[in-house]
């Protein structure tokens, strides 16, 4: 799975702002604010990835955090980006 836009994001004091950047930018109109957690998912979403491999890379950036919680807010924001369009799943 990979993000179907390119994403630019920018710190807007506190708060973490996506928008989509490049040619198909126009397709999607809107923004996405996320906290750092979600602007990590992003990240790893500009390549092929895996659920298990975010999941793997947060466990080691939040160590703070459990396995559930972690899993809990990947599981939400992936499916919260497969709803708005902005994820194209595709076995890896």
């Amino acid at each position: 799975m990979r993000l179907r836009y390119k994403l630019s994001m920018m710190d807007m004091g506190g708060e973490i702002a996506a928008v989509p950047v490049g040619e198909d930018a126009g397709q999607f109109r809107g923004m996405l604010k996320v906290n750092d957690i979600a602007a990590d998912i992003l990240k790893q979403l500009e390549e092929e990835t895996t659920p298990e491999a975010i999941h793997a890379y947060l466990m080691q950036k939040y160590p703070d955090y459990t396995a559930n919680e972690i899993g809990e807010e990947l599981a939400a924001f992936l499916t919260q980006l497969l709803h708005e369009g902005l994820l194209i799943d595709q076995p890896v």
